[in-house]
């Protein structure tokens, strides 16, 4: 009884957990304005067949990634709020997905999942740009989560059925789901694709045997791969990136690789330093190298996500995102494989979780505080230009955002007005407000408010 009423004690602070993540990234949702991508104006679509017609067009021209380009597609002609509910949901499955995957954790492990939560807001690659600005989420947040999704169910299969009634509805559902999974992201799928034979390859040895559903989930992941990096787009996007590259031949080849060193110096190699120095440790304290293959299976498969993107021309540094949730999950896997026994590193373990928590507080409210500033700074602008249009002032000077307000969870001063009036941040609003000319000045010498 006493067990009973702690494990639904631990059920209902699990849930608040949820909740408080929920939260917490629709705040930063709400606080993030359109920009970019967003602003630019789009083709009128009046039925279901013009957004198949848009992306078909993409897909010809630009490149394969159909699953999330539709799924931007549907929420650029929906109303901000939308997908700023929807984008937050999207976020929560993403750390559920990555609780699931964790080995050795108990049930309604708080610890466990807070721990996540920390480090995709500390460590996730790009957060402003994969997951609070809408284009960049719906290509990144968006695939990530599908293609893990059915990472984790074709894994949670391999571990809980062999053969049961309902195979053939599985068999077929997960090739579809794979399909989806396989035609995301042409780096993070492969990786999803790499764990799918690897989790496959440990259902043989075990069960010396094959299944439908088995085979189809493959089948299916490869299937939306092939479709998406075959997309006739992406030999002319890459051939206009090549043109963009300081060197050809197989000098393009290293200087990728030089690229590649720097962002997984960059973004992962902490969470990777946490892994192996634990894996290192546990195997010197006994443990067998397949009784922590989990951590070390992630670890591996992120790292050649990284590496598989020197096939492309050099990326934004956002095409490392799903290659910083694999290491997310071996990292926290490590740590979640420290014996109670240990009772110096499991000290460490909650003290560190707490002492991360208390920490992230101050830099949650610290940079929303800052998000707030540059939401109040855009909408008097914003309101500045349109008394100006109404007064017949089509060529404008507006003031840039100040500097002491950037933040790592906005990715806006990247996209703002500057001092030249045909960058890429001048452009993009003098079409979006409809002006003759538009220029900025730094905040600090504009007296027009």
């Amino acid at each position: 009884m006493k067990e009973d009423f702690k494990t639904k004690k631990r059920q209902w602070i699990f849930y608040l957990a949820i909740v408080a993540s929920f939260l917490a990234i629709l705040v930063y949702n709400c606080l993030t304005p359109p920009m970019s991508d967003e602003l630019m104006p789009g083709p009128t679509y009046h039925s279901l067949f013009d957004l198949f017609r848009a992306e078909y067009e993409n897909y010809m021209t630009w490149n394969g990634r159909t699953v999330v380009q539709m799924i931007m597609r549907c929420f650029l002609i929906m109303p901000k709020g939308v997908f700023n509910v929807c984008n937050s949901i999207c976020f929560v499955v993403l750390m559920l997905l990555i609780y699931w995957n964790i080995e050795g954790r108990k049930q309604y492990d708080v610890a466990a999942y807070v721990l996540i939560n920390l480090m995709v807001w500390q460590f996730g690659v790009s957060f402003d740009q994969t997951v609070l600005w809408e284009s960049g989420a719906c290509n990144y947040l968006w695939g990530s989560t599908i293609i893990l999704g059915f990472v984790t169910l074709y894994r949670y299969q391999t571990k809980h059925s062999t053969t049961n009634k309902y195979s053939i509805w599985v068999s077929v559902g997960l090739f579809f789901f794979g399909v989806l999974g396989g035609w995301c992201n042409e780096n993070t799928s492969g990786g999803g694709l790499l764990l799918v034979l690897f989790f496959a390859a440990v259902f043989y040895y075990h069960n010396k045997k094959w299944t439908i559903w088995s085979i189809t989930g493959i089948c299916g992941m490869l299937t939306g791969l092939l479709f998406m990096v075959m997309a006739p787009g992406n030999r002319l996007r890459g051939a206009l990136m090549k043109e963009d590259e300081e060197h050809s031949g197989i000098m393009a080849y290293v200087g990728r690789f030089l690229k590649i060193n720097t962002a997984i110096n960059t973004y992962l190699f902490l969470m990777l330093a946490v892994t192996i120095i634990l894996v290192v440790f546990l195997i010197l304290r006994g443990k067998k190298w397949w009784e922590l293959q989990n951590a070390v299976v992630y670890a591996i498969v992120s790292i050649m996500t990284a590496y598989a993107l020197i096939l492309t021309s050099p990326p934004m540094d956002r095409a490392y995102f799903g290659a910083g949730i694999f290491m997310t999950i071996a990292c926290v896997q490590a740590i979640w494989y420290i014996p109670k026994e240990e009772m110096f590193l499991t000290a460490c373990k909650y003290g560190g979780i707490i002492v991360f928590s208390i920490a992230m507080f101050f830099s949650y409210f610290e940079n929303g505080a800052d998000l707030v500033r540059i939401r109040r700074e855009i909408d008097e602008r914003e309101a500045y230009i349109v008394e100006q249009k109404a007064q017949g002032n089509y060529n404008l000077t507006v003031p840039m955002l100040r500097p002491e307000f950037q933040t790592r969870y906005s990715f806006l001063f990247k996209n703002d007005v500057d001092e030249d009036p045909e960058s890429w941040g001048c452009s993009l609003y003098r079409e979006y407000y409809d002006l003759e000319s538009l220029v900025g000045v730094p905040r600090s010498e504009w007296t027009e408010y």
